[in-house]
Formats: structure tokens, sequence, C-alpha cells
């Protein structure tokens, strides 16, 4: 099976999934289903922080699906459950995190994240400015 390219980014999948307005007003695409499910779990403000809040969803991963090139406006923080995911920060090489391996990747740098020839379940955690939309498609 050729490898799917999500034609929206990972941006509209957490709009559609949280409710983020902010997102879908980021998105300037028609949406579309994504290849994979996002599950909100917690948005909450930051202790010590009134202007930024924390965003934890949980993402089930079909295989060979890919997030597109994006960046955050703020730092994201995941964990992979099962399976792995394939990640590749701009400049840098594609690294494969397997179940219980976590990564981070940095405010405003663009990367993208895939899966293989087999599924994948993660968590993911944001911290960003309350306001800015979560995820912002690379050119």
């Amino acid at each position: 099976m050729a490898r799917m390219l999500l034609v929206l980014t990972f941006g509209a999948a957490l709009s559609a999934a949280t409710g983020n307005a902010d997102v879908s007003r980021a998105q300037q695409q028609p949406t579309m289903t994504p290849p994979y499910k996002v599950i909100p779990l917690l948005r909450d403000s930051v202790t010590g922080d009134p202007n930024k809040e924390a965003v934890m969803i949980r993402v089930e991963w079909p295989a060979n699906v890919s997030t597109g090139r994006h960046t955050h406006p703020g730092d994201e923080y995941g964990t992979v459950l099962e399976g792995s995911v394939i990640s590749q920060d701009e400049g840098g090489e594609w690294k494969t995190y397997s179940a219980g391996q976590s990564y981070h990747k940095v405010t405003g740098v663009i990367h993208e994240t895939k899966t293989g020839d087999q599924r994948a379940k993660t968590i993911n955690i944001f911290v960003v400015e309350k306001g800015k939309p979560l995820v912002q498609p690379a050119q």
C-alpha cells in the first residue's frame, strides 16, 4: 500500500478533537477526516503562568501515515504507548521512538512524525500560550 500523506495538517485533527476554534482559524484549508484518531484528555492552565495552558491528547495512528511538516507555538512532549513512530526535526536525522520511549519537540522547530508499517499509540502534551493555535503547517 502506498504511504498515505496527510493532506490536511495535524492541526485540523487537533481542532476537531479538542474543539479549539483558534486551530481551525489557523487552517485555511477545507476540513477532512485525518487518517489517525485524536482523543482529547486534558486542557488546563499552567500554574504560575495564566497566559499558558497545557493540552494533553492521545493519538491512535494507523500504519503508513504522516502529520506533514509543521511547528508548534510551544513545546510538545510525546510518549509512545504502543508500536513506534518515526520523527524528524528539520535538518536532522529521522529517529524511531518505540513503546516506552519519549521525545520533545521544541517551540517553532519544523518537524514531521509518521508511522511505518504498523499502528502506534502516543500521548502528547503541548504547553502553549492560551489562544494560540496548537499547530501551524510548515511551508
